[in-house]
């Protein structure tokens, strides 16, 4: 027997195959969206997506599905360097089961394991134990291509306002800023904004003070960062934070020839059981949101207190490398120069001397330090302007996430004073509390991606129901035509 894959001999056979499938599934075929024209003339689009990654893309290419057509996808990265994959994630391996769906949305020809198979043989496929980073960036790259998606690239998007500000209906000013030599500089109009930014879509990348304020700028740097790994050949780094990427960037730089690569663990031991696990199932990807303010808080407060262990491999990577070391139980106490060696003490007393330290201390939510959102930041609520836990339930970074409605959208801070954040849709990391892990993840994009869309939809309906109620009731095309019956000879 020869080893071909099962899907497809090639992606060329692939991407047919594809097409063939999409247009199996093509009913209605009409566009339905009736156009708007600002009142300067500016062409309006329907939706306008924030982030060229995994989310971004397969919510492009669902709205196309449900004949949402004026669309547009901005993403400040160069085409391929969308997301971290080729960027900052430093693991050898996705950290999801290799039989995600991804943003296949249904069609069996997208999903990774097609598109796999097809590149590479079935056979490799069953070798795998889960798709490779580096193919995963690949995977999206094709999957782009072959649904024509339509993203600009090099391009920033500034901040985000409302067009009319006392309407609730309002369009959304989007400024386009370049950053690259294919990205334009403009400001566009949208109805209907998401923002598919990742996981740090609700602030920035956290730095503690302890290092921005003690150490020059170019002794240390954000684990989620492109950091050139050369440059710390025979250095001594700290690394700190025991999340998988301190794991994946301490083995990362012991890889590029790093003397020693010292990593802080705050707690008095690491965590070995994934709190975040149970969540990974239909039930909580599909009805998190149904639940009430206290059961969501309670829950979700469990699951991101426990945090998640690293996963068994990117543990493994690290802990074998010569010049690895765990440090249990010593969070960061000071840090200071000592001629141009970095001095950093440790919470049990230790002082550790370092030439560079990563700090892999995940993000802060700030609407305000985040550029899509900074003018309107102080019109957001969070969960802390909604929901008061009983005692022993609070949790301060819990109250700094967005508290969404159904829709993915932002609600008022204050009511009445921005209806038109309606109209601005939350799809990173910030939706766990309100609507459970629902986007910036690959296994979750099956259930967040169609109810994304279903709630765009509905928006759009529901501003034009009259515009659509009118059409119904004024239809009048003849579907049946009636002629004379032919007389016959005789009668």
């Amino acid at each position: 027997m020869t080893d071909r894959p099962v899907y497809a001999e090639t992606l060329e056979a692939l991407e047919a195959r594809v097409h063939h499938e999409l247009s199996l599934l093509d009913h209605p075929k009409t566009n339905w969206v009736p156009p708007r024209r600002h009142a300067s003339g500016k062409h309006v689009y329907d939706v306008l997506v924030v982030g060229g990654g995994q989310s971004g893309l397969g919510t492009l290419a669902m709205l196309r599905r449900e004949k949402v057509g004026n669309i547009l996808g901005v993403d400040r990265n160069p085409a391929g360097r969308e997301g971290p994959w080729v960027t900052y994630a430093r693991m050898h391996q996705l950290r999801t089961n290799k039989d995600i769906t991804g943003p296949a949305l249904g069609i069996p020809s997208l999903t990774p394991r097609a598109w796999f198979t097809a590149r590479y043989s079935d056979s490799a496929w069953n070798a795998l134990v889960r798709i490779p980073r580096l193919d995963w960036q690949e995977y999206l790259n094709w999957y782009r291509k072959v649904l024509d998606l339509p993203v600009r690239n090099d391009t920033e998007v500034g901040p985000l306002t409302p067009d009319q500000p006392d309407d609730p209906d309002s369009l959304i000013r989007v400024p386009l800023i370049a950053t690259g030599p294919d990205g334009r500089t403009e400001t566009v109009l949208a109805r209907e904004v998401v923002l598919a930014n990742g996981l740090e879509g609700c602030g920035v990348w956290h730095i503690p003070k302890i290092l921005t304020d003690n150490l020059p700028s170019d002794r240390f740097a954000q684990a989620n960062t492109e950091i050139d790994l050369a440059t710390l050949r025979d250095k001594r780094v700290i690394v700190i934070g025991a999340n998988a990427g301190g794991f994946d960037a301490a083995a990362a730089v012991l890889e590029a020839g790093a003397r020693s690569a010292d990593l802080l663990v705050r707690r008095d031991e690491i965590p070995k059981v994934n709190a975040h696990k149970p969540i990974d199932s239909v039930a909580w990807l599909k009805h998190f949101e149904d639940l009430d303010d206290a059961s969501r808080w309670r829950l979700m407060v469990h699951v991101m207190r426990n945090n998640q262990p690293p996963p068994q491999d990117t543990f493994d990577r690290a802990n074998n490398l010569p010049g690895f070391r765990m440090r249990e139980g010593a969070g960061l106490a000071t840090a200071s120069m000592d001629g141009e060696d970095i001095l950093i003490e440790t919470t049990v007393g230790d002082v550790l001397r370092a030439d560079f330290v990563i700090a892999a201390t995940g993000f802060k939510n700030d609407f305000s330090l985040r550029i899509e959102t900074s003018a309107i930041a102080d019109e957001i609520a969070l969960w802390r302007d909604r929901y008061t836990p009983p005692a022993g339930e609070d949790w301060a970074p819990m109250g700094t996430y967005p508290y969404l409605d159904r829709s993915f959208a932002f609600t008022e801070k204050t009511p009445d004073n921005a209806p038109w954040l309606r109209h601005i849709h939350c799809f990173s990391l910030g939706t766990k509390p309100s609507l459970g892990l629902s986007a910036a993840s690959a296994t979750a994009m099956r259930y967040g991606v169609p109810r994304l869309v279903q709630a765009l939809t509905r928006q759009l309906f529901m501003d034009d129901a009259a515009h659509h109620a009118n059409a119904l009731l004024r239809h009048d095309e003849e579907d049946l035509v009636i002629t004379p019956p032919t007389e016959t000879p005789g009668n």
